[in-house]
């Protein structure tokens, strides 16, 4: 991790996100295997993937997991539910024998003892968005995307060529 730090600040963070995964996995309560889940194709050529290539048992449970380590801006409610539709569509709609996987978001928490402790999220009682949904709204981030992209662009062509605003 420190090799891959980009400062001594994001270590600590990552650090604090490994020792409480080492403590969840630790606990008794998780056994995995490696399962390559491909990414999810989405509309035109776009593939997304939001998990893991592995099945745990969390509980005695099979899982799928998506990690989320952030500390600020995490996924939300809503964010949670995209991604377990997401997760739905190319794991358990994908392959009937994984129609039972119970799909799971590990968050952290507040830092303690120099660790953030794992927080699960489950899809029980969720409703999932459809696959039509999921392509509309990923089809819409990448339109975005793709119009905020040509105004910087545009942008640095004004300036460069000094026909741009004056500021």
């Amino acid at each position: 991790m420190r090799k891959r730090s980009r400062s001594d600040e994001e270590f600590t963070y990552n650090r604090r996100v490994a020792l409480g995964l080492h403590d969840f996995a630790s606990s008794g309560r998780v056994y995995g295997r490696r399962q390559e889940f491909f990414p999810l194709s989405m509309g035109m050529g776009q593939k997304i993937t939001l998990w893991l290539p592995m099945v745990l048992a969390i509980d005695e449970q099979a899982s799928a997991l998506f990690i989320d380590p952030r500390r600020t801006r995490g996924l939300n409610a809503e964010g949670r539910r995209f991604a377990f539709s997401m997760m739905h569509e190319r794991i358990r709609a994908a392959d009937e024998d994984f129609a039972d996987v119970r799909l799971t978001i590990a968050q952290f928490g507040d830092t303690s003892d120099d660790r953030r402790a794992v927080r699960l999220h489950t899809d029980e009682g969720i409703e999932l968005y459809s696959r039509d949904e999921l392509e509309q709204m990923v089809a819409s981030t990448y339109e975005m995307w793709r119009e905020v992209l040509e105004e910087r662009e545009r942008k640095a062509r004004g300036r460069a060529t000094g026909t741009g605003p004056l500021i």
